[in-house]
């Protein structure tokens, strides 16, 4: 056990610490999107409404702005400083899971879970980013913590434990709700759920517990939403029924019009390297009830999803602690059976998957965008082969402690080869250099507009002078559709960015390839002046 805990120790720091290592440029489109918010914060002073370049952003809630904004104040206008709160959530989230796992199944299942959950593709993908959904993990995994304890009582456990179980509860879905609305309570309740299920003598404790923890989320949230109501007319109406309600019952989102097993894939690729022990995991759930327990909290939760309207990818990330906890109890109940022939396939395979992901990932830069740096071969295939001598050394364990060792060591030289790719696939999906032309020109142009890409990030990195004069107005996205329209409305000293990406499609829209006016990155700018020229015939390319 002493091992574990190491182990455990040195992968939470290893994945807490790693990305600041390998510093890679703020992402679109949302990434960019809420550091810029955060920034903005910051400028006004106003911590009660999110604003982009002045105007009101309600789609999100506030608590995972105040982190980027704590953040940003503490440490200035750096990319570490958007990292760290996502890097520390992820992290929270990796502990909560063992913490909930501990409570189910143990101290040597919470460990494995705990590292199972820290490199899991999706989690430890989402933990790079500034993204709200991150925050939602540990809130929601405390939460369901709390009625596990309530369920499953200790001998001594009495009705002040049980009380302040629920008030942590609450808390707990409190500060969920300020992070990413209601769907936190939803996961707590359909825990709590299958918790009576499977001990119904517990019902009336939990009943009693999740109405007091409810009571005491909405006396936690209250202040910031009623501040907001005040602030904006009807935004409690846009969020809770709007964004809410509508968006899970009804088409009217973004992201709707995704069929219902789009969270399937997303699972399963997510849950990578580990997935393959889910096959394992499922012969094994009969054996014990709360191996059902978390099955049932899996599957509820994913049917839950998949009705909604509203599909995106990081909306998965609630169903990934129980996942984790099913797979961590598996392999830690495996004891000295680690010889068995499908458990050691299962590894194989999750080592194998291992080692080539980071490669895969160059392959597809290379494909996607025609440039994968020859150079990273090197470092990935060391540490590949890092990864399989971990592996072939995880087969040959004698026990499930020294099994966990070295899969998490894979895990973790497969995490830092991936890292090196991440700088080189981020220059596809930021603004930085967009920005620094901008701020080498010491002025903003009458209006700069990006081809169908996100703002946030070439907002983040603009120089102080040149934000302050952003607006609407002048910083803006175009749809192909609008190009040409931009250019014959807009002034001649306004500018077009276009990613290289897009620049053949763009091109088609002239009679002839318009000549650049100059380069930023994996930017082609262009001048309205001679966009309109080249429309009008009157310049020719040279």
């Amino acid at each position: 056990m002493p091992d574990l805990r190491r182990i455990f120790a040195a992968v939470a720091l290893t994945l807490a610490l790693a990305p600041l290592v390998f510093p890679s440029p703020l992402f679109d489109p949302d990434e960019g999107l809420h550091a810029a918010i955060a920034q903005e914060m910051v400028q006004r002073g106003d911590y009660v409404t999110p604003t982009f370049l002045g105007e009101p952003f309600l789609d999100k809630p506030i608590l995972f702005f105040w982190a980027e904004a704590f953040s940003l104040r503490l440490l200035g206008d750096r990319e570490v400083a958007v990292r760290l709160p996502p890097l520390l959530f992820g992290l929270a989230g990796m502990l909560s899971v063992a913490l909930l796992a501990r409570a189910l199944f143990g101290m040597a299942a919470a460990l494995v879970s705990g590292i199972a959950y820290g490199t899991m593709l999706l989690p430890l993908g989402v933990s790079q980013f500034a993204v709200h959904d991150i925050g939602l993990v540990p809130f929601m995994c405390i939460a369901a913590w709390c009625l596990a304890r309530v369920a499953l009582p200790e001998p001594r456990a009495t009705a002040r434990t049980t009380t302040g179980l629920a008030l942590l509860a609450g808390a707990a879905l409190g500060f969920s709700i300020l992070t990413k609305g209601l769907v936190g309570v939803a996961f707590a309740g359909i825990f709590g759920a299958c918790l009576a299920a499977h001990r119904p003598s517990a019902l009336p404790r939990l009943a009693a517990t999740l109405t007091i923890a409810v009571t005491v989320a909405a006396i936690v949230a209250a202040p910031w939403y009623i501040a907001m109501e005040a602030a904006h007319p009807g935004y409690l109406h846009y969020y809770f029924i709007e964004r809410h309600l509508q968006g899970y019952l009804t088409a009217t989102q973004r992201h709707a019009g995704r069929p219902f097993w789009y969270y399937l894939p997303i699972v399963l690729g997510g849950t990578l390297p580990w997935t393959l022990h889910l096959a394992g995991a499922v012969r094994v759930a009969r054996t014990n009830p709360l191996r059902l327990v978390l099955w049932a909290w899996f599957a509820v939760g994913l049917v839950f999803l998949s009705i909604g309207e509203s599909k995106l990818l990081t909306y998965a990330l609630p169903l990934f602690p129980a996942v984790a906890i099913i797979i961590g109890e598996y392999i830690a109940s495996r004891g000295e059976r680690v010889e068995e022939r499908t458990f050691a396939a299962a590894v194989w395979v999750q080592v194998l998957i291992s080692a080539l992901l980071p490669a895969a990932g160059l392959v597809a830069l290379h494909v996607r965008h025609g440039t994968a740096p020859t150079h990273l071969w090197i470092p990935v295939a060391i540490l590949a082969g890092l990864t399989m001598d971990a592996g072939r050394r995880a087969c040959r364990a004698a026990d499930g402690a020294a099994l966990v060792k070295w899969l998490a060591l894979g895990s973790l030289c497969s995490v830092i080869a991936a890292l090196t790719v991440l700088p080189h696939a981020a220059a596809w999906m930021t603004a930085r250099d967009l920005a620094r032309a901008l701020n080498a020109g010491g002025a903003l142009p009458s209006r700069v507009s990006v081809l169908d890409e996100r703002i946030g990030s070439l907002v983040f990195y603009l120089s102080p002078p040149l934000r302050a004069d952003a607006s609407r107005d002048r910083l803006d996205e175009s749809s192909f559709a609008e190009a040409i329209g931009r250019v014959r409305r807009d002034p001649d000293d306004a500018m077009l960015a276009v990613r290289s990406e897009y620049l053949s499609r763009f091109n088609r829209l002239f009679p002839t390839p318009p000549v650049p006016d100059a380069r930023a990155g994996t930017f082609t700018i262009f001048r309205i002046i001679t966009l309109r020229e080249t429309l009008q015939g009157k310049r020719s390319p040279h």
